[in-house]
């Protein structure tokens, strides 16, 4: 069942980071079905007898990354996509996972960043035209999610 889970959360998040680079838009349903997942984790570790602090903690912890996600939006930093989707992440990992998962996801954006600003001096005229070029940021945050996911996997 866990398997089963994994790969669901990994297609969710590859699917999100397809749309983001192809439309710059990550839709509802994306986030939403992996915060489902992440509510069924809970509940199914809650069942096998891991403790309500546990849970209390992953819940938490998922809430506080949507709020500091949140603010980032709010000050243009992030797009609101992106914010959900690195929330409804959170709950899918909980906070035990959250270090690696936001850890990776940092270290995928600075790549993408690079690789995307240089895609863009390598056309010329291409950051004049631009006024402000957005950054499709859920690829950062599904590579995050799908190598965290994937990584007890593996082992």
């Amino acid at each position: 069942m866990a398997v089963l889970l994994s790969l669901a959360a990994i297609a969710l998040f590859a699917v999100a980071a397809v749309t983001d680079a192809r439309e710059r838009r990550i839709p509802n349903w994306l986030s939403l079905g992996l915060a489902a997942l992440g509510l069924l984790r809970i509940g199914l570790a809650l069942v096998a007898g891991s403790g309500a602090l546990a849970s209390a903690l992953d819940l938490a912890a998922a809430l506080a990354v949507f709020a500091l996600a949140a603010g980032a939006f709010r000050f243009g930093v992030l797009g609101g996509g992106d914010a959900k989707l690195l929330a409804a992440g959170t709950l899918w990992f909980g906070a035990a996972a959250l270090g690696p998962y936001l850890l990776i996801t940092v270290l995928a954006g600075g790549v993408l960043a690079v690789l995307y600003i240089a895609w863009q001096l390598a056309i010329p005229g291409r950051m004049a035209a631009a006024n402000r070029p957005s950054l499709p940021y859920a690829v950062a945050i599904a590579a995050g999610g799908i190598l965290t996911t994937a990584s007890p996997l593996w082992m």
